[in-house]
């Protein structure tokens, strides 16, 4: 083979090479973008809602600013709660679970489900079933059953008391049902995503920081696996990062994100590879580009423990939180109208349930600013 021939082969490998590495990092590049597409949309406060029936419509409306009165009372009594109020038409429900997935950063990361009743039972499998290899006529030995465990993820009530004047309420040129929806989804998102993280199951969803932590190596169901980073409240150097990347099993690196505290990401953005210089954080160079950390988005989240100097605190989380954590809606949201208890305005007492645990402990890692 003459050298003019070699070289034209490995002109043209080298080719298809660069070109299977563009097409990888333009499909890598759009599923970041398809990620953050919902957190960087800016949020309407306008909804076009597809009302199949105007009088409910009016009906909840007039309740709202009104108060219940006659026009109103044939169209609510079949949806009038045990306790008083009524339950919000599916409609404006659906609008208010728009809203809460848009302002609220852990549920677009994590599993949702929507259910009928208090809660949702789940069978968890703690290891794997065997599997063997066998010929056309070998015996086929019994293998190993996965061990099972059940978990109950039970909705809890959770609920909003915005308020407002009665002539704000019948102003004309006021959304009633975009003010609904925002005052209502604004509210519970906060105090969700603090339970999402934080809770302790009673009376709440049970956060995935409230799990017991183990070292590295030593992960079992039910624990977290948490990588210390060798300094109370900073990095002792990168090497965390990179750790708690190969630690996750590959089949959950697909989807898995960098959940943090704004002040955990301020100094993140300070960190350098040792060999290159180059920073780690990569910011979003075009409009709604994800900001990522070798490779992954960061989704910035405040209820996440600040990072403070000197203080031991687990402040990054790095998993596939879809695989990890299971979010649970009952569906149905109630509302009370109350015009006495905060003179001059009018106070709405709305309720929902939810609930919320880890489903797999093994696709959620945690960085503990600590010492060794």
């Amino acid at each position: 083979m003459e050298q003019t021939e070699i070289f034209g082969k490995i002109d043209k490998a080298l080719h298809n090479l660069e070109a299977s590495f563009e097409n990888f990092q333009k499909k890598h590049n759009q599923r970041l973008q398809q990620f953050y597409t919902a957190q960087q949309r800016p949020v309407s406060l306008t909804y076009e809602t597809k009302w199949e029936d105007q009088t409910e419509k009016k009906a909840f409306l007039n309740y709202i600013s009104q108060g219940r009165d006659v026009s109103s009372q044939k169209s609510l009594t079949s949806q009038e709660g045990p306790k008083g109020g009524y339950f919000v038409p599916q409609p404006l429900v659906e609008h208010i679970q728009d809203r809460l997935l848009q302002v609220s950063p852990f549920r677009q990361i994590a599993r949702v489900s929507q259910i009928s009743t208090d809660s949702l039972e789940l069978l968890l499998d703690k290891g794997g079933a065997d599997v063997g290899w066998v010929s056309e006529v070998e015996e086929r030995l019994e293998t190993n059953a996965p061990e099972l465990s059940k978990v109950k993820i039970t909705t809890h009530q959770i609920y909003a008391k915005p308020r407002a004047s009665q002539k704000l309420l019948d102003d004309a040129s006021i959304d009633l049902e975009s003010w609904v929806v925002s005052k209502i989804s604004d509210k519970m998102a906060r105090a969700e995503n603090t339970a999402f993280l934080h809770g302790d199951g009673q009376g709440k969803p049970r956060g995935f920081l409230n799990y017991p932590l183990v070292a590295k190596g030593k992960n079992e169901f039910g624990k977290i696996e948490a990588l210390k980073t060798g300094v109370e409240g900073g990095f002792a150097n990168a090497d965390v990062l990179i750790e708690a990347l190969n630690t996750l099993k590959p089949e959950y690196l697909q989807g898995a994100v960098w959940l943090m505290p704004r002040s955990a990401l301020s100094a993140l953005r300070q960190l350098k590879e040792t060999s290159t210089g180059n920073y780690l954080w990569q910011p979003g160079l075009l409009t709604g580009q994800p900001q990522t950390l070798l490779g992954h988005p960061i989704v910035v989240m405040d209820e996440m423990p600040a990072l403070i100097m000197g203080k031991a605190t687990p402040s990054i989380a790095f998993g596939n939180f879809h695989e990890g954590y299971q979010i649970v809606d009952r569906s149905g949201i109630h509302v009370l109208r109350d015009p006495y208890s905060a003179k001059p305005y009018v106070e709405f007492y709305a309720t929902k349930r939810v609930g919320g645990d880890v489903i797999n402990t093994e696709a959620i890692k945690v960085i503990h600013f600590s010492k060794e």
